[in-house]
């Protein structure tokens, strides 16, 4: 019998070991890929580095800190832990204070006194948020060499496309 003359259901059991074994090829290639770029020590797609939607105080004092010489980084970290605690009883301060702007939005009858005096809450929270950490972004200055500081008068955030990057960059 001529390979032409064969029945086709005989070929059919090579087909699906072709493409079981295509499959598991490009799996353990995948598998190799992912391996070797964890070991690399390259930050992967969701830290904090290459997530500029990560919003945490630490995420951006993070890539504040990337952008800087190795020892003005070093020095911005360490005013941040400095105030760390601060901030993050801030933030605490500042999800209250949504959670009491929401009921006070929600309350029958609507009291416009009681959600003035929220989200007044509100925004002193977040404002000793910024405050601690712009004090700490100060304090490091202060220790910072020239190039570190005018590295940090130019720094934007990478998550902000409306304001536009300084000409010195």
């Amino acid at each position: 019998m001529s390979e032409m003359s064969r029945p086709s259901g005989r070929r059919a059991p090579w087909r699906l070991l072709l493409v079981v074994s295509l499959a598991l090829n490009l799996f353990f290639l995948g598998a190799a890929v992912a391996l070797v770029i964890h070991k690399s020590g390259r930050p992967g797609p969701m830290s904090a580095e290459r997530n500029p939607a990560d919003r945490s105080p630490a995420a951006r004092i993070d890539r504040l800190a990337a952008t800087l010489p190795p020892q003005d980084a070093k020095e911005v970290q360490a005013q941040f832990t400095a105030v760390e605690a601060t901030v993050e009883a801030g933030r605490r301060a500042s999800r209250e204070a949504q959670e009491a702007v929401r009921r006070a939005l929600k309350a029958e009858p609507f009291d416009p006194a009681a959600a003035d005096t929220a989200l007044n809450a509100l925004r002193d929270a977040r404002r000793s948020i910024w405050a601690a950490l712009h004090g700490a972004v100060m304090k490091a200055a202060v220790n910072m060499s020239p190039e570190g500081r005018a590295r940090l008068a130019d720094w934007i955030p990478p998550d902000d496309p409306v304001r536009p990057k300084p000409a010195s960059r």
